[in-house]
């Protein structure tokens, strides 16, 4: 069961203690024996579960003082020795299972005199009898000990290389990713940036609107590629992911701006009011509030179509960031629809990750996405 294996953990030895020193104090409270036992008898039965519990940081040094009590009860007459056998067995097995090296081997020695001393008088008539009562209260107590704090070891080991094969699966599925989104995706986009500029250059333009709109392809895929090799970068080496950033926070104010208008070139009407503080915001922070605002006013194309109306507000208070785009809906048969994707679930797990919450859902005769983000505030 996995109580009782962390209760033999070090950080549990405080709980181990208390449940066997109440014990003790059961037995001298409790029994016919402990409450007939002579006032030395119960002197060193006490003695030695204080000594017991207050040295919890030390078995060894625990181990030394109840030998030190059986031979004080062996000097003076002590005839009842059960608590300090219990203490002596416990100490052992907290010395095996929380301690290595020297302290084990001596406090093997010192356990076995202290066991032995208090049958010191049997020890010449019936010496095998007085060596095996010693091996039961000081060995296998020590033996047992030795097997749990294995048993820790080979438990920490096995974490530690389930935690390593984890890691390895996950560099090799990064890697994977990051060839393809190399190789396939970045390809394409390459290529399409390529064919536009090779199509401004090329083609008779006499349209200035086609020129825009190509202007505007072409500027997208470019930025969409530089994007693309930063996160290719950041997944070969997840180290480097401080040091990419894909966007300023000082550079936000004029990100957003941008965004809207691409919307605005698509033929979106959108009344933004964007709160100038936004430059305040970590890179973390920032860089949701665009991915928030793009994929908002995506949605807001594909969905309410070209035409639609919307309204952006982004504003920083001083413990978070509130965001919200909502649409009016657009005329009947101007959206062109499509197949749902993912992008609300990324926006959702982006807003989560930071601490915040983000709904979105039917408002009136168009479509409400709001976030509010904790606030991270640049150093």
């Amino acid at each position: 069961m996995l109580w009782v294996e962390r209760l033999f953990e070090e950080r549990y030895t405080a709980i181990r203690l208390t449940l066997v020193s109440l014990t003790g104090v059961g037995y001298l409270l409790l029994t016919p024996a402990g409450s007939t036992m002579s006032p030395l008898d119960r002197g060193l039965a006490v003695g030695v579960l204080l000594f017991g519990y207050l040295g919890i940081w030390s078995p060894f040094i625990v181990v030394c003082g109840v030998s030190v009590a059986f031979a004080v009860g062996y000097l003076f007459g002590a005839d009842n020795d059960a608590v300090p056998s219990v203490a002596l067995a416990w100490a052992m097995f907290e010395l095996g299972a929380r301690r290595s090296g020297w302290q084990v081997w001596t406090g093997l020695v010192v356990g076995v005199t202290g066991s032995m001393l208090s049958d010191y008088d049997e020890l010449i008539d019936v010496a095998l009898t007085v060596l095996y009562a010693a091996a039961a209260a000081v060995v296998a107590p020590l033996l047992l000990g030795l097997h749990v704090r294995a048993l820790g070891e080979l438990n920490r080991q096995a974490a530690d290389r389930a935690r390593q094969e984890v890691s390895r699966v996950r560099a090799e599925e990064r890697t994977a990713i990051a060839r393809e989104l190399h190789d396939l995706v970045a390809h394409h986009v390459a290529s399409i940036v390529l064919r536009v500029a090779v199509a401004r250059n090329v083609l008779p333009l006499d349209d200035p609107r086609v020129r825009q709109v190509l202007d505007d392809v072409h500027a997208t895929g470019s930025g969409a590629l530089t994007d693309l090799r930063r996160l290719v970068a950041v997944l070969r080496d997840p180290g480097s992911a401080r040091e990419v950033t894909f966007v300023d926070p000082e550079g936000l104010p004029v990100a957003l701006r941008t965004a809207v208008d691409r919307s605005h070139r698509i033929g979106l009407q959108v009344q933004a009011d964007i709160d100038p503080d936004v430059v305040r915001l970590d890179s973390r922070t920032a860089l949701a509030v665009l991915r928030l605002t793009q994929e908002g006013l995506a949605n807001v194309a594909k969905h309410a179509g070209p035409a639609a109306r919307a309204r952006l507000s982004i504003q920083v208070d001083d413990d978070r960031v509130e965001f919200e785009l909502r649409d009016c809906g657009g005329p009947a048969g101007s959206a062109p629809g499509g197949p749902a994707g993912h992008g609300l679930v990324g926006l959702r797990e982006r807003v989560e990750v930071l601490g915040g919450r983000l709904d979105a859902g039917p408002a009136g005769t168009g479509w409400r996405l709001s976030a509010r983000v904790p606030t991270g505030v640049a150093a």
